[in-house]
C-alpha cells in the first residue's frame, strides 16, 4: 500500500494505492477506485480497501481518491487553499470536477474503471457516468449506500440541517477549542467518545484529521451543498445505465430510508438493488472487512479478467 498527496484542481488530495503505483504502467487494464462519502477520510477504508485488494488476489488495482480539502499533508509544502476565497473548489460540483481530473490525469485511458462509491460517493459515481470520455471506461458501479435523492429530506437530514447548519459556529469553534489542546488530551477526550459509541481505536487519527478546524469547515461546507443539491434522483440516467449499476441499501440508514430503496425499484423493476440489516451506513466503522469481501464477490462477476 502507498500513500501520495497529488495536485488535483490545485488542491492537494491523498492518495491511497494498492497494486498499481500512480505513475506505473498497468499490466492489467483495470482498476478499482473508490469515491469516499462524507468526511471524504482516506483512512477511514483502510481495512475496506486491504480486504478487497486481498480477495480479488492482487490481480486488479484498487484505488481511493478523498475529497479535496478533506486530507491536509502535515508538511508545509503542500499548501491546501482555504475555503473562504475558494468555495468552487469544495462543493459539490467542485469535488465532481476534483474526481474528473483525477481520472483523465493519472488513470490511462485504456484502463477500464469497477467505480465504487460510499454514501456520496454513489452520488458522484452517477454524475462521472454521464461524462462521455469517463462513463465510457467504467465497467460497473458499485454504490454503497447510496445518498442519491432527497437528502435534506431524510432522518439524518433533517437533524443535520436542524442542528449542525444552525449551531455551525459553536461547532467550528469548540473544533478549535480541541485543536489547540495538548495532543495527549485530544486523544482522550476522543478515546472516551469512542469507547462510549464503541468505535475501533485504529480510527483515533483519522478523528485528529477530522476536528481540524480548516478540515471540518470544508466537510460541513461539502455536507451543506449536498442537502441543497441532491434531490430528484436522473432515473433517466439510472436507466439508461441499469446493466451496469448495484446499488445496495441498509435498513437501518438514516441517510436512505426504506422508501427510497422502494422508489428506485418501483421505477426500474429490472435494476441490481439490494437491501441489508447486517450492516449500517457507516459500515467502515464495524464492518470493513465483511463489505470489502462482499463487493471483492461482485466485481468478480463483473471482470474479464479477475
Amino acid at each position: 500500500m502507498d500513500v501520495d498527496f497529488i495536485d488535483v484542481c490545485g488542491v492537494p488530495t491523498k492518495i491511497v494505492t494498492l497494486g498499481n503505483r500512480l505513475g506505473e504502467k498497468f499490466d492489467k487494464k483495470e482498476i478499482v477506485l473508490f469515491i469516499t462519502g462524507n468526511p471524504g477520510l482516506c483512512d477511514f477504508y483502510i481495512t475496506f480497501l486491504t480486504t478487497l485488494y486481498k480477495f480479488l488476489q492482487g490481480n486488479v488495482p484498487v484505488w481511493i481518491i478523498g475529497h479535496a480539502g478533506h486530507d491536509e499533508p502535515e508538511d508545509r509544502k503542500h499548501r491546501i487553499p482555504r475555503l473562504k476565497h475558494n468555495k468552487q473548489l469544495y462543493n459539490m460540483d467542485g469535488q465532481i470536477n476534483h474526481k474528473v481530473e483525477f481520472i483523465r490525469k493519472y488513470i490511462p485511458s485504456d484502463v477500464k474503471i469497477h467505480l465504487v462509491g460510499h454514501s456520496i460517493g454513489a452520488y458522484i459515481s452517477l454524475k462521472l457516468l454521464d461524462i462521455g470520455d469517463i462513463g465510457n471506461r467504467i465497467q460497473r458501479c458499485y454504490l454503497l449506500f447510496p445518498t442519491i435523492e432527497y437528502m435534506a429530506e431524510s432522518p439524518n437530514g433533517k437533524l443535520y440541517t436542524s442542528l449542525v447548519q444552525r449551531y455551525f459556529k459553536i461547532i467550528y469553534y469548540l473544533a478549535r477549542f480541541l485543536h489547540i489542546l495538548p495532543t495527549i488530551l485530544q486523544n482522550l477526550l476522543i478515546m472516551i467518545f469512542f469507547w462510549v459509541r464503541s468505535i475501533p481505536s485504529e480510527f483515533l487519527e483519522s478523528a485528529l484529521m477530522y476536528i481540524r478546524p480548516s478540515v471540518l469547515s470544508k466537510i460541513i461546507y461539502m455536507a451543506t451543498d449536498e442537502m441543497e443539491k441532491v434531490k430528484e434522483p436522473d432515473y433517466a440516467l439510472i436507466e439508461k445505465n441499469k446493466h451496469r449499476l448495484t446499488f445496495f441499501y441498509s435498513t437501518t440508514d438514516g441517510w436512505t430510508p426504506i422508501t427510497y430503496y422502494e422508489r428506485l425499484i418501483g421505477r426500474i423493476p429490472e435494476i441490481n438493488a439490494q437491501l441489508t440489516d447486517k450492516y449500517d451506513h457507516a459500515f467502515v466503522l464495524k464492518s470493513s472487512a465483511n463489505m470489502g469481501a462482499l463487493v471483492a464477490e461482485w466485481i468478480q462477476q463483473h471482470s474479464a479478467q479477475i
